[in-house]
This record gives structure tokens, C-alpha cells and sequence, in this order.
């Protein structure tokens, strides 16, 4: 694994060996804490110039003057190094103009004792001498530094010990790489046991209140297929896992649990959208794409105890995806199908490539059922069976009967119907056609004109929507629901008591969202990084 930072002030530095673990000084004479601490991993960063006392580097500071001249170096945020380090991996360099005797370098955590020991020592002048040390740092992650003599100094790291508990925060315009290059393997995998809520492998938080944040983003350049910038897989049988989990706490309009964007951007970039577990948003392809042998997108409504009252499917077929029985569904309405518009189905010309032809549904006041056909009298009466499938989902009041006989003039007349058979009396043997209506049994009291909030604007800051008909969008100006440009008429809001609705509803919004904040703050680690 190579973890590289990248910097200001990094440079091309030629890179020396590091050991892979670091342990604290031991305690002596007897077990100390320090005695149970296990060795600290090495984290690796690109070769960086922390201090160049000659200049050009992030500290400079002139000529070590020797003797009492004693400089602290706080270097949390610099080449990558984070407030977590316990310990860098450094190579310290002596060199001219400046030097006047020989003399040695000393190194130690801010704060704490001056070890015994020199880093390195230099006998002749000008002299330039490098070596390398692993250095602990103190808790602000800074190491002081003394030389004996007249020298400059040049300081460089390789990278850190890393204490597995402390946050590490990079300074601004820092940042940090991971590479795997291994068959399979993971550049990085956080693995969680736990079965609490909130428990996680991997965390990603964005705390920007302005601007693009991302806890965690996602990005892959491979064209190779199922390549993926983020894979999340959920591999448990039981329990309501998920691969990925996308929370959103924010009640403001545009905010999402998970949002998808294509190459070509949003479609309407400054748009005001409403809240969201998911949104996907494409200026030139699609939003969001459902692929299934069984169902391609399902979208439920569920009542407050969790009761499915009506769904909305997006290609489906019934019967086993293996063998594909059934009809095939582009959109399926388990429950009631509204529109605003009309219905239409399209077919393509048979000579025009440029022509379709677009038939529209039967519009009426009732849910009307229907069948038709041709019979002929004999002896002077006919006798016509109800087809099953309309006999089960008809009912037996409001039928009507229309005759239309074939041929010469002659009468005819209903003389016995129900969901049974329609007995027909003509005065002459003749072939006729009829048109047998009725209502369906479970929307026989359906009311045309009732209370609806289909039309409620969602808030007041909605305008008349261009999807609706200009027809539609002329009665609503003239019913009062919008303001002839297109803005909330407040005044009818008040009276029809959608403000009301508008403010409940930002109410439980804001509830849920506290309620919600204070399990996350209540749940144990969770606010822990």
C-alpha cells in the first residue's frame, strides 16, 4: 500500500527506508503503561521538506546559531502530516555556509526530556551529513530541535506513526491518495461487527456549510465493465441490511439521502427540488435507471403504521423472471391511476417513418365497463350471453343495452336484462349489433367533483406548473389557487387552509429531523470519527 500527501511545499526528494512499526520508549525498572502499548503502524507520505533554515522551505527560520538556540516545530498540517501522528519519520541534513566547528544534532518531542543521544554528529567543516530518525512528537504534534553549533539545518519527512484513535485533520489545499494494487484487494476496507445501530466500516462526513462537500466521493476512469467509484455490498442473509445507506437530517428543499448525477450535470441547476431519499438528476439522459427481470422501480405509500395503501410500478411482469410469464407492465398502478393530462397510446404508420398514430382513452363521469358484438334474431327473439370477466367486475344495476339491426328497418327491443343473459324481442328475424355498458362493481359511487389537493401548490414558494394544460392553467388563475404570473395566491391558501397544512408539515419536518439528531447524538460512538 502507498499513502502519498499532497502538498505546497512538496518536492522531489529522494526517499529513505522507515521501520514499519514504532513503539514508545519503555518504561524501566518495573511494567509501566507505555508497556502495553502496541507498536504504532507507519503511514507513509510522499518525501516532503518540512524545514529549510536556508529558505524555500514551509519553515525557514536563518542559521542555527549552536549552543542555547533551541527552535520548536509545531508541523501538524504540513506535507501531510496529521494531528494523529505519534511519531515522524524524518532524514535530517547539516550543511554550509555558516559552519564554524564541528558539533552535533539533537531531536526530541516538544515538551519532554533531551534524550542522551545525537541524531547525527559532524567532525570537519563545511560539512553536509544527512541521517535518518524516527522522532516521538508531543501532543501537538511538534518536536524542538538543538544543534551544538553553527549550522544550517534541512529537515525532511517520509511519513508518520499513526495512533489508530486521534482524528487526523490535514491542513488547507491537503490532501491524501490511496492506491491498491493488488488482485482483489481493497485500497481501503473498513469492516464493522457490531450489530448496534449506526455501527459503520467506514464513515464519510461532510461538514461544509456552503459549496460542494462530500463525506465520500466516489470515482472510477476505468471503462472496463463493472468498474465502480463505490461498491457497497451488504453480504447478510437476515436483517434489514444495505449496502449503502444514504441519511439526509435536512428539511431544506434540494437535500438528499443519496443523489445520482450523470455526465451531462442537473437539468436545471439552480432548481428548488423537494427532499429526497434518492433523487437522480441527468440534463441530457436519465435520472434514475431501474433494471429488473421482475421489477424495474417500485415506489410505495405506506400510512403511519407502515401499511402499503397504494404502490406505483415501473416496468414489471407477473408470473417467474426464469421464465418470464405473464404480461409485460410499463407502468402498473397497484390502486387507484390519476393523471392530469390525457391517456394515449401510440402506434407507428405504416408508410410514414416520420408519423405515428396517438389514439387517446375514453374519458366519462363513471368507471364504465363494457362489450360489444353482433347477434341475429330467430323466430323473433335473441338471447345474449353476459361474458364471464364482465358479469364478475359489473354491477347488476345501470346496465344499458344499445341495438343497432343490419339490413332492412326493423325493431328491436330489450325485453329481460341482467348479469346473466339480455333477451331481445325484434319484429322481424335479423342480424343486429350491441353495445352492452355498465359500471364497475368496486367504483359504482364514484363522485366527480369532490375536495382534492391534487392541485395544492407544495408550498409557497411554488409557481403554476408548465406541465399542465393551458386550459388547466387558466381555471386555476381564475379559481384563485395562483396569481395570473404564475405566483401562490396567499390569500386563497389561507382561506382553502393550505398554509396551515404548509406549516404542520414543516413542523414535523423539523421534529423528525430533532428527533432524529438526538438518537444519532444518544447512540453510543456514534458521534466518534
Amino acid at each position: 500500500m502507498i499513502f502519498a500527501a499532497s502538498g505546497l511545499f512538496a518536492q522531489s526528494i529522494p526517499n529513505w527506508p522507515a521501520p514499519a512499526t514504532w513503539s514508545p520508549t519503555r518504561s524501566h525498572g518495573g511494567l509501566g503503561t507505555q508497556d502495553l502499548t502496541n507498536p504504532l503502524p507507519f503511514i507513509a507520505l510522499a518525501p516532503c521538506r518540512i524545514v529549510d533554515t536556508r529558505g524555500g522551505a514551509p519553515i525557514t527560520g536563518g542559521l542555527f546559531t549552536g549552543g542555547s538556540d533551541v527552535r520548536n516545530y509545531a508541523v501538524a498540517g504540513i506535507c501531510g502530516i496529521p494531528g494523529s501522528a505519534r511519531a515522524l519519520s524524518l532524514n535530517f541534513t547539516v550543511t554550509s555556509p555558516g559552519q564554524t566547528a564541528a558539533g552535533f544534532l539533537l531531536a526530541w518531542p516538544t515538551g519532554g526530556a533531551v534524550p542522551p543521544v545525537s541524531v547525527l554528529n559532524w567532525d570537519h567543516v563545511p560539512a553536509q551529513i544527512a541521517n535518518a530518525a524516527v522522532v516521538p512528537t508531543s501532543a501537538g504534534v511538534s518536536i524542538t530541535v538543538n544543534v551544538s553549533a553553527p549550522t544550517h539545518v534541512i529537515m525532511d519527512v517520509n511519513g508518520y506513526y499513526y495512533d489508530g484513535n486521534s482524528l487526523g485533520v490535514l491542513a488547507p489545499e491537503e490532501g491524501f491518495v490511496i492506491i491498491a494494487n493488488q488482485t482483489g484487494g481493497s485500497a481501503i476496507y473498513g469492516e464493522n461487527r457490531s450489530t448496534a445501530d449506526f455501527s459503520r466500516g467506514i464513515r464519510g462526513i461532510a461538514t461544509g456549510t456552503t459549496g460542494a462537500t462530500r463525506g465520500v466521493l466516489g470515482q472510477t476512469s476505468s471503462s472496463s465493465d463493472g468498474a465502480a467509484g463505490v461498491l457497497g455490498q451488504a453480504t447478510a442473509t437476515t436483517g434489514f441490511t444495505s449496502g449503502v445507506l444514504g441519511i439526509s437530517d435536512s428539511i431544506l428543499g434540494n437535500s438528499a439521502g443519496v443523489r445520482g448525477l450523470d455526465f451531462s450535470g442537473a437539468p436545471i441547476p439552480s432548481a428548488n427540488y423537494e427532499q429526497a431519499g434518492v433523487r437522480g438528476e441527468s440534463a441530457l439522459s436519465v435520472g434514475v435507471l431501474g433494471n429488473s427481470r421482475a421489477i424495474g422501480v417500485l415506489g410505495s405509500l405506506v400510512n403511519t403504521g407502515g401499511v402499503v395503501v397504494a404502490q406505483g410500478i415501473l416496468g414489471s411482469i407477473y408470473g417467474t423472471a426464469a421464465d418470464a410469464t405473464g404480461p409485460p407492465w410499463g407502468v402498473f398502478a397497484v390502486g387507484n391511476l390519476g393523471a392530469s393530462g390525457t391517456k394515449h397510446f401510440v402506434e407507428p404508420h405504416p408508410s410514414d417513418p416520420k408519423k405515428v398514430i396517438l389514439y387517446s382513452s375514453l374519458e366519462g363521469r363513471e368507471v364504465g365497463t363494457y362489450f360489444r358484438g353482433t347477434a341475429r334474431v330467430v323466430n323473433h327473439q335473441a338471447v345474449i350471453d353476459i361474458p364471464e370477466d364482465f358479469r364478475i367486475v359489473t354491477d347488476d344495476e345501470g346496465l344499458t343495452v344499445q341495438l343497432t339491426p343490419v339490413g332492412d328497418l326493423a325493431t328491436l327491443a330489450v325485453i329481460n336484462q341482467d348479469l346473466n343473459h339480455i333477451v331481445v324481442k325484434a319484429s322481424r328475424d335479423v342480424t343486429f349489433h350491441y353495445f352492452v355498458q355498465g359500471v364497475r362493481r368496486a367504483f359504482k359511487d364514484v363522485e366527480p367533483v369532490r375536495i382534492g389537493y391534487e392541485f395544492m401548490p407544495r408550498s409557497p414558494e411554488e409557481t403554476i406548473p408548465l406541465y399542465l394544460s393551458e386550459e388547466a392553467r387558466r381555471r386555476l388563475i381564475a379559481n384563485g389557487t395562483y396569481n395570473p404570473d404564475g405566483t401562490v395566491n396567499m390569500e386563497t391558501a389561507e382561506r382553502a387552509g393550505w398554509t396551515k397544512i404548509w406549516a404542520d408539515r414543516q413542523a414535523a419536518a423539523e421534529a423528525t429531523a430533532r428527533k432524529a439528531a438526538q438518537q444519532t447524538a444518544q447512540t453510543a460512538g456514534f458521534n466518534k470519527p
